[in-house]
């Protein structure tokens, strides 16, 4: 009887784990990006969110290395863009991230520059 209920409960985990909300996702940068004053150069990373939204903390990080982090607005909303990334132009050329849009969710920085966005590269 013991080794059923241990064996049940073995095999709901996965299904648990699996129900879970997922902060975080993947975003490609094809071009250096300024991220509230941090300068984050082309490259894979992943972005990690604290809070089940819309105010979250994001923090932006490759591997182990946490790169950036900034606040952020995060919209449950389908897109037809998965990995895009909006920037506006900031000082001296620079590229500030605006927002990264998924296919099931958009994640808006607000970084108060007022510029218009753009789309620098998708994943």
């Amino acid at each position: 009887m013991k080794y059923a209920a241990i064996v049940a409960l073995m095999l709901m985990a996965p299904v648990v784990l699996l129900a879970a909300p997922k902060n975080s996702a993947s975003v490609t940068f094809t071009e250096t990006v300024s991220i509230n004053g941090a300068s984050v150069p082309p490259g894979d990373y992943q972005v990690v969110w604290q809070g089940t939204g819309p105010s979250v903390e994001a923090t932006i990080v490759q591997g182990k290395k946490v790169v950036a982090s900034a606040p952020a607005t995060l919209v449950e909303a389908k897109s037809k863009y998965d990995g895009a990334v909006e920037t506006s132009n900031g000082n001296n050329n620079s590229k500030v991230l605006e927002a990264i849009d998924w296919s099931n969710r958009s994640m808006r920085f607000d970084q108060g520059n007022g510029s218009s966005p753009s789309a620098v590269g998708t994943n």
